[in-house]
C-alpha cells in the first residue's frame, strides 16, 4: 500500500466495500480499525 504523504499513519478511509462489513458503523479509517482491534484482542 502507498502512503499519501502528509497523512498520518493510520489515516488511510476504508472504502465503501470495507465499510459495509463492519459492526461498529462509527469505524471510519485504516487507523480506527486496527485500535478496535487491538482492543478486542486485549479483552480476549
Amino acid at each position: 500500500m502507498s502512503k499519501i504523504v502528509g497523512e498520518p499513519e493510520g489515516a488511510t478511509p476504508l472504502d465503501p466495500n470495507e465499510m459495509a462489513g463492519l459492526v461498529f458503523k462509527h469505524i471510519q479509517t485504516s487507523g480506527q480499525l486496527d485500535e478496535l482491534d487491538r482492543s478486542t484482542f486485549r479483552l480476549g
